[in-house]
């Protein structure tokens, strides 16, 4: 061991302390060099969005994922075998039991419309449809795999499912109708009988909230890839088209019950599925679930040179700008109660 190094204490100050230069060390009468600059563009950098914990994403594969998202929930709520000739196909939102029934008069007795003047309206768009789909059902399989493979959805076993996702997305949607983010964090904090610990519990949602999204749009960057543009285009064009026809169908319906006038009730009777049970679950996650994920990539947008930061003023900033009506908490919370209404059981469980 090397000798102790003996410093020679200073004068003594008239209060009993020890006299000499104050700096930043204080009572040892030490002086402390200034910092210098490459020490304070060090910590600069260090403490900038380049060395953010939470890494960049690619956006364009996390769109792709969002896109993707919606395209095979409407496919795998609108799927059903159809009999056509000795073979069994695939049709995707009935569009080959109207065609064909149509064309020959056996429409199911479930559904009762104007025949004449419905096959006479849609009886070109729906030949066209059938065609494509002859074409496009050579992408169903691959579809049915990457929405197991970025969501864990639907039942193809060929690929590893990402289990994570679905817990991910249940808890977003549970955080979102938390009756505490309908609070007006900002007006409650200025009020002396607001409770304090419930804007406590709030921030605590936020917090989560903001870290929960951050993996959610991770999830959809890592998961999501380019190569799903085209069929998300195409599928994403059938699927428009062949929603039109159905509200045609509902249009020209002949039923006493205003509920059965409902382009989702069509579906339902064209594909023989459980309304409640079997397809709303999937057009809940289609169209609110995709707003839900959009909402959550903006949020992402708003937060990407920010990603570390956790502070309140800037959660609310981030969740809770403007009026009530327009904060983020207000308008995912409206997306994630239709989602809690009819959830799809077996994948958010």
């Amino acid at each position: 061991m090397g000798m102790p190094i003996s410093i020679p204490a200073g004068p003594t100050s008239p209060g009993g302390g020890t006299g000499g230069f104050t700096g930043a060390s204080g009572a040892t009468g030490i002086s402390c060099p200034p910092t210098h600059q490459d020490v304070l563009d060090f910590f600069a950098f260090l403490d900038s969005p380049n060395l953010s914990i939470e890494g960049p994403i690619s956006e364009c594969e996390a769109l792709q994922a969002i896109t993707l998202f919606s395209v095979v929930n409407v496919l795998l709520g609108g799927t059903s075998p159809v009999k056509v000739g000795n073979e069994t196909k695939t049709d995707v939102l009935g569009v080959l039991t109207l065609y064909y029934s149509l064309q020959d008069k056996s429409l199911t007795s479930k559904i009762v419309v104007r025949s004449a003047q419905l096959w006479i309206a849609v009886q070109d768009e729906l030949k066209a449809l059938r065609d494509d789909l002859e074409i496009l059902g050579a992408d169903v399989d691959f579809l049915k795999k990457e929405a197991k493979r970025q969501f864990n959805l639907g039942p193809n076993n060929d690929v590893p499912g990402n289990a994570e996702f679905p817990k991910m997305f249940k808890r977003y949607v549970e955080i979102t109708v938390d009756p505490l983010l309908t609070l007006d964090i900002r007006t409650e904090e200025s009020s002396p009988f607001s409770d304090k610990e419930q804007i406590a519990r709030a921030y605590d949602l936020l917090v989560e909230l903001k870290g929960l999204i951050l993996q959610i749009v991770r999830s959809l960057s890592k998961n999501g890839t380019v190569a799903t543009d085209r069929a998300n285009q195409l599928w994403a064009n059938y699927e428009g088209r062949a929603l039109h026809i159905l509200q045609q169908v509902a249009d020209a319906r002949i039923s006493d019950y205003q509920d059965d006038l409902r382009v989702l009730a069509v579906l339902a009777d064209l594909t023989n599925r459980d309304l409640d049970t079997q397809i709303s679950p999937y057009i809940a996650l289609a169209r609110d679930g995709g707003v839900l994920l959009q909402l959550a990539m903006d949020t992402y947008r708003a937060d990407q040179d920010n990603l570390d930061n956790f502070e309140r003023s800037y959660l609310l900033n981030l969740f809770q700008n403007g009026t009530i009506e327009n904060f983020r908490t207000t308008k995912m919370r409206n997306e994630a109660l239709v989602i809690r209404k009819y959830p799809l059981t077996l994948w958010m469980g």
